[in-house]
């Protein structure tokens, strides 16, 4: 599976800094057919195939500041295995469940098929953290 690049959501940056507690919020990450950056929405993945729409539980590792700097890490790896026809995505999308908030995305540059017994795993950096804000 290539590396994904992550990208915020436009809309993510103002909630990031007036309304979220990242350490204790609830997250989820969710995968997606098709991203609107500018406006903070996508499309997930239909039910069935090996992915549940709901996303997964991803639990906080740690949440810090350090010099001006706040980091949050996520636990790792998310994974869904595909059955019986599978699935297909392009986007693993980060979610803050306890605002509602589509914070980012990681976008793997094309769409990526998972047949069955094929594994489709989103691996979060564990030292640099989902996203850091200054």
């Amino acid at each position: 599976m290539p590396t994904a690049s992550y990208n915020k959501f436009t809309p993510a940056i103002e909630n990031l800094f007036e309304g979220i507690n990242a350490g204790s919020d609830t997250w989820v990450i969710k995968l997606a057919t098709a991203v609107n950056q500018a406006a903070g929405t996508f499309t997930e993945v239909a039910n069935g195939g090996g992915y549940t729409t709901g996303g997964n539980a991803a639990a906080v590792s740690s949440a810090t500041q350090s010099g001006g700097t706040y980091k949050l890490v996520l636990t790792s790896p998310t994974a869904w295995t595909g059955s019986g026809g599978g699935f297909s995505a392009q986007y693993a999308v980060l979610v803050d469940t306890t605002t509602s908030t589509n914070v980012g995305y990681w976008d793997y540059g094309s769409s990526q098929s998972v047949a069955a017994g094929e594994t489709f795993t989103v691996t979060l950096d564990g030292t640099n953290g989902v996203f850091q804000a200054t």
